[in-house]
C-alpha cells in the first residue's frame, strides 16, 4: 500500500493526530523557551542582589538594586470586619459568602440505534439544594416553578489587604503583598451583636435555623493571610522604600515571596525548584499529546519509514504499538527540548540531542551489521 493510499484510508484519526502533533511541539517549543528564560534571568538576577539588614535605616546607594531581606511583618492597622467583631492585623482579610440555593441536576439516559439509526435520548431532572459560592440563575432551569433562587447575594465575597505592611523599614507593594495569598480560616468565640446572626462551627450564618437553611439564607467564613509577626523572605528591586518587582535585562520580572528565613541562595534555590516542577508538568503534558499524535498516526508513519531500509528499521511495529510510539514521541519531545537549550547551555542541548537520537544510531547499528553479515 503506497503512502496516499494510507493516508486516504486513515484520514481522519492521521489528520487529526497531526493537530495533536502540531499543537504538542508547539507547547514543548514554548515551554522550553520559557525555561531557558526564566533560568537566565534568577541567574541574572542572582549575581545583581545584596542582601541587607530591614532593622537598619535606608540607604540611598541601594536605590534600584534588587535586595534581599528577611523579617517579621508589619501591618500599620488591623483589618475589620465590625458587623461579625472580627479584628485581625494581616495583610489580608478574606470574607468567603455561601447562599443556600437551588441546583439543577441532568441524568441523561441513552437508548438503542432505532431503525432510521437515530439514536434516542431521554433525560431527568433533579433539584437539590445546597451551599454555593456562585449565583445560579433559577430562570434557565427545565421546571421553574418552585425551584427560585435569588438574583443577587446580599452581602459580597471580598478581600481586604492592608494599605501599608513593612518588613523593618521596608514597605512591601503591592505586587509583593498579592504573592502573600495562603490564607488560614479565621475563628472566633465572640457573637456578633446582631441577634440575627448565628455562629457555628466558625461559619456566620444569617438564617432562622442553622440546621434547617431555606433558599436565600447565607453564610460567611472568614480567612486571613500573612498574620502580623510571621517572617517572610523577600527578594525584589528597592524603590524609594518600597519592594517592587525586579526587571532583568531579558525583560523579566523577579520578585521572590516565601514564608520562613531563608538565604539569598536558598530562597532562589526554592524559585528555581518550583520553576523546575512547572516546566516539568509541560513537558509532560506536551509529551502526552507527541504520545497520542504518534499513535493517531502509526499506520501513516510505518508506511512511510517502510520505503527506506534504514528508515524502516525504525517504523513503529505494528506488533508492539505502545513501546514503538512511546520511544518515538520521547526522541522527538527530546530533539524539541535540546535545540531551545542548545544555544543557553550548549552541553546540556547536545546531551538531550545525543538521547533523542539514541534509538536511530540503535538501527544504524544494527543496518551496518546487517549489512556486513549480508
Amino acid at each position: 500500500m503506497t503512502l496516499i493510499e494510507q493516508f486516504r484510508a486513515c484520514w481522519l484519526i492521521a489528520t487529526f493526530g497531526i493537530i495533536l502533533f502540531i499543537a504538542g511541539a508547539s507547547i514543548l517549543f514554548w515551554n522550553e523557551g520559557r525555561a531557558v528564560h526564566k533560568t537566565m534571568s534568577l541567574d541574572e538576577a542572582m549575581n545583581d542582589a545584596v542582601t541587607l539588614n530591614p532593622e537598619n535605616p535606608l540607604e540611598s546607594t541601594y536605590e534600584g538594586r534588587l535586595v534581599h531581606i528577611t523579617g517579621s511583618l508589619v501591618t500599620e492597622e488591623p483589618l475589620t470586619e465590625p458587623d461579625y467583631g472580627i479584628q485581625v492585623n494581616s495583610v489580608k482579610l478574606k470574607r468567603r459568602v455561601q447562599m443556600y440555593q437551588w441546583i439543577e441536576e441532568t441524568v441523561e439516559h441513552r437508548y438503542g440505534e432505532s431503525i432510521a439509526s437515530v439514536e434516542t435520548e431521554d433525560r431527568t431532572y433533579y433539584y437539590t439544594m445546597d451551599w454555593r459560592d456562585q449565583l445560579i440563575d433559577s430562570r434557565n432551569f427545565y421546571i421553574r416553578t418552585g425551584h427560585h433562587n435569588p438574583k443577587a447575594f446580599p452581602i459580597e465575597s471580598r478581600i481586604q489587604v492592608a494599605e501599608r505592611v513593612q518588613i523593618g523599614y521596608y514597605d512591601l507593594g503591592a505586587a509583593v503583598k498579592d504573592r502573600i495569598s495562603t490564607f488560614v480560616e479565621l475563628t472566633s468565640d465572640s457573637r456578633p451583636e446582631d441577634p440575627a446572626v448565628k455562629l457555628h462551627s466558625g461559619l456566620y450564618y444569617h438564617c432562622n435555623d442553622v440546621w434547617n437553611p431555606e433558599i436565600g439564607d447565607i453564610r460567611i467564613q472568614f480567612a486571613f493571610a500573612g498574620l502580623e509577626g510571621e517572617v517572610y523572605t523577600i527578594v525584589g528591586r528597592l524603590e524609594k522604600g518600597s519592594v517592587v518587582p525586579y526587571e532583568t535585562s531579558l525583560k523579566s520580572h523577579v520578585l521572590l515571596v516565601y514564608k520562613g528565613q531563608l538565604s539569598l541562595a536558598e530562597a532562589f534555590r526554592q524559585e528555581h525548584h518550583s520553576q523546575r516542577m512547572t516546566t516539568w508538568t509541560i513537558r509532560f503534558f506536551g509529551w502526552l499529546l507527541l504520545f497520542f499524535a504518534a499513535t493517531a498516526t502509526a499506520s501513516v508513519v510505518h508506511v512511510a519509514l517502510a520505503q527506506s531500509r534504514f528508515l524502516s528499521r525504525i517504523a513503529p511495529d505494528p506488533s508492539h504499538p505502545v513501546s514503538a510510539n512511546f520511544i518515538l514521541s520521547f526522541s522527538l519531545a527530546l530533539l524539541i527540548t535540546s535545540l531551545a537549550w542548545a544555544f543557553h547551555r550548549p552541553w546540556m542541548g547536545a546531551g538531550l540531542l545525543l538521547a533523542a537520537a539514541s534509538p536511530f544510531l540503535y538501527c544504524a547499528r544494527g543496518v551496518a551489521q546487517y549489512n556486513r553479515m549480508n
